[in-house]
């Protein structure tokens, strides 16, 4: 509760206002009046803990805890439960209530029937006594390994170490096929890949003895695949004035909320199947941690919806930082295909008005 109530009195404000870890303001991201979880959490704190409201099924059962520290009388007016609206007077500290009443009446087992209709009052009064104090089980944080980065060569995968691994998952096209971990303790840092005919795309998990994991690496294409064509878009909008580097082709466009809003993308295929459509870009509007200017477009082919293209922040000012969006998988027929992609009402990010992304090109891959 100090918590809480202490960097709230500091700052005037309940915005994100301090670190957990350290209860310093150094480190915080945002103080966005759009995060609310920091006013949700002092909310919860009166509502479940103060009062101790608890909902349970057909009954609304009063658990009230109130830390010798926050002894006094306090007041929840017109709290609205179902049809009812109660007024709730309590008095005292502690965890056990010594009386509890609904308009003067006794409330048994502290729980107010889902029944209940109109405006009634509720009083509580605790007993006023220290609770038994329970030991603490003080535990030292524990952290997921890092994600390792993935490359192909020789017909093996392989990737650094990752400090407090001791093994790695395999997988491939989203099922685990193996692990690093040898009968004599010894990891390895590479996964021998098998000759399959096809697409495939692998990635790898760090993890400890302890069954922590890494998030997967990213996907990574591996095999004679079957078609991929990059399809440059700089021919289709005037190129980009900003003298970034690391693009493919000629040139790249900017897209955002008045330049470039829709693009007609041609896409031609030699077969009828099923592709992946991704676009490789940039995005150093902010750190890829937090902020709320995340890249967003809607996929058509004519007025049928293909999905929703997502291109997050790759860290601030680094428009040089190129990667691919989210895929899309969609069965195409053979010939060319016009596409549509376009910033829609559905597409507003939370920060509003920044909503930019560096467009390379179109990556279209058959994936059976």
């Amino acid at each position: 509760m100090a918590a809480i109530y202490r960097p709230a009195a500091l700052f005037l404000t309940n915005k994100e206002n301090f670190v957990a870890r350290t209860g310093d303001y150094a480190g915080t991201q945002i103080n966005s009046s759009n995060m609310l979880w920091s006013l949700l959490g002092s909310l919860g704190l009166v509502y479940k803990v103060l009062f101790g409201l608890r909902y349970e099924g057909e009954r609304l059962v009063f658990r009230p805890f109130v830390p010798q520290a926050f002894q006094g009388a306090r007041r929840l007016t017109g709290f609205k439960y179902r049809k009812a609206v109660l007024d709730v007077e309590m008095m005292g500290f502690g965890n056990a209530i010594k009386s509890i009443t609904l308009d003067g009446q006794p409330l048994v087992d502290a729980a107010v029937p889902a029944s209940l209709s109109g405006r009634h009052a509720v009083k509580i009064v605790l007993s006023s006594e220290v609770p038994v104090v329970q030991p603490v089980n003080r535990v030292v944080d524990a952290v997921a390994p890092e994600t390792p980065t993935v490359t192909y060569r020789d017909g093996k995968l392989h990737w650094e170490p990752i400090d407090g691994a001791n093994f790695y998952l395999i997988l491939r096209n989203g099922k685990v096929v193996g692990d690093s971990d040898t009968a004599d303790d010894a990891v390895l840092d590479y996964f021998s890949v098998p000759d399959l005919a096809g697409y495939h795309e692998y990635q790898v998990i760090a993890r400890t003895r302890a069954g922590l994991q890494s998030f997967a690496s990213e996907p990574l294409a591996v095999g004679p695949g079957l078609f991929t064509h990059e399809n440059q878009l700089e021919t289709l909008a005037p190129k980009a004035t900003q003298p970034y580097k690391g693009y493919a082709g000629k040139g790249f466009i900017e897209i955002s909320t008045t330049k470039n809003p829709a693009l007609t993308i041609p896409v031609t295929v030699p077969e009828t199947g099923l592709y992946a459509l991704d676009f490789r870009y940039a995005n150093g509007n902010g750190p890829i941690n937090t902020n709320n200017q995340c890249a967003i477009r809607t996929l058509r082919r004519g007025p049928a919806l293909l999905g929703t293209v997502v291109l997050p922040q790759r860290g601030v000012q680094e428009w040089s930082s190129w990667g691919f969006s989210n895929p899309i998988l969609v069965r195409l027929e053979k010939g060319t295909h016009p596409l549509t992609l376009a910033y829609e009402p559905a597409n507003q990010n939370m920060n509003g008005e920044v909503n930019q992304a560096m467009l390379d090109y179109l990556r279209v891959r058959r994936v059976e």
